[in-house]
C-alpha cells in the first residue's frame, strides 16, 4: 500500500479519536497479551503453483494498550505490541517478529457495572525486527521482506468489571508482506511466490 494511503487511514483515525476526545470519560493503560493464529495466502507464478500451500500456525503476542472511552459509547485504542508470528509454506516453519501499533475505533455496549460488549476496526502497522528466511523447502530461494507491513483489525470482545477486556479479532494484510524468488536448475529464470499473512487473534487486556 502506497505511504499515502497509509497517512489518509491514519488520519482518518486520528480524527475519530479526537471526536471521541471531545466526549471522553476516560482513559485507561494497561497490559494485553494474546495468541496468534496466521495463515499464509499465497500467490506464485510457478508451474502447477497450487502446490504451495500455507498451514494454521500459531504465535502470540504482547505489549501495552491504552483505551479511551466516552459517553456516548464512541471510543478509541491503541496499543505497542511485540508480535512473533509462525509462517509456513509447505511444512517450512519460520517465525516472523515485529513490532505492531494497532490503532482502532472503537464503539462500547454497556451492560451494567460488571459487564459490557465491545467491538472495534482501524488499521495496524507491523515494522520488521529481524531477518528471517524459510528454512527448509525453500531455503534455496532469495528472500525479501517489507519492513512496513500495513493489516487491518476487525473484531469485538467483552469487557469484565471495567478492567478486564477479553476479545476475538481478524487481522488481514492489505499487500503483500514478502517475496521470495527460487531459481530453476534446468536453465529457466525460476519463479516468485509472493504472501499475506492473516491472522485470528485472541487477546485479553488488564486495564488500570
Amino acid at each position: 500500500m502506497k505511504t499515502k494511503t497509509i497517512c489518509k487511514m491514519l488520519l482518518m483515525t486520528a480524527m475519530a479519536c479526537t471526536t471521541t476526545n471531545a466526549a471522553a470519560q476516560g482513559v485507561k493503560f494497561g497490559v494485553v497479551g494474546g495468541m496468534n493464529l496466521t495463515k499464509l495466502r499465497i500467490s506464485s507464478n510457478a508451474p502447477g503453483a497450487g502446490i504451495f500451500d500455507s498451514a494454521n500456525q500459531t504465535g502470540w503476542y504482547v505489549g501495552g494498550k491504552m483505551v479511551l472511552s466516552s459517553r456516548i459509547g464512541l471510543g478509541a485504542d491503541v496499543a505497542l505490541e511485540y508480535s512473533k508470528r509462525m509462517l509456513d509454506i509447505n511444512d517450512d516453519n519460520t517465525a516472523s517478529h515485529s513490532l505492531e501499533i494497532p490503532i482502532n475505533v472503537r464503539y462500547n455496549i454497556g451492560l451494567g457495572s460488571s459487564l459490557g460488549l465491545y467491538i472495534a476496526t482501524g488499521p495496524q502497522l507491523g515494522f520488521a525486527l529481524k531477518n528471517m528466511r524459510w528454512n527448509q523447502a525453500i531455503s534455496e530461494g532469495v528472500f525479501e521482506k517489507e519492513n512496513l507491513t500495513t493489516t487491518w483489525n476487525v473484531g469485538g470482545g467483552v469487557r469484565l468489571f471495567k478492567v478486564l477486556e477479553v476479545g476475538i479479532g481478524y487481522n488481514f494484510a492489505l499487500k503483500n508482506a514478502g517475496n521470495i524468488f527460487v531459481p530453476q536448475n534446468n536453465g529457466n529464470a525460476g519463479y516468485d511466490i509472493e504472501y499475506k499473512p492473516n491472522t485470528f487473534q485472541l487477546q485479553a487486556a488488564l486495564l488500570f
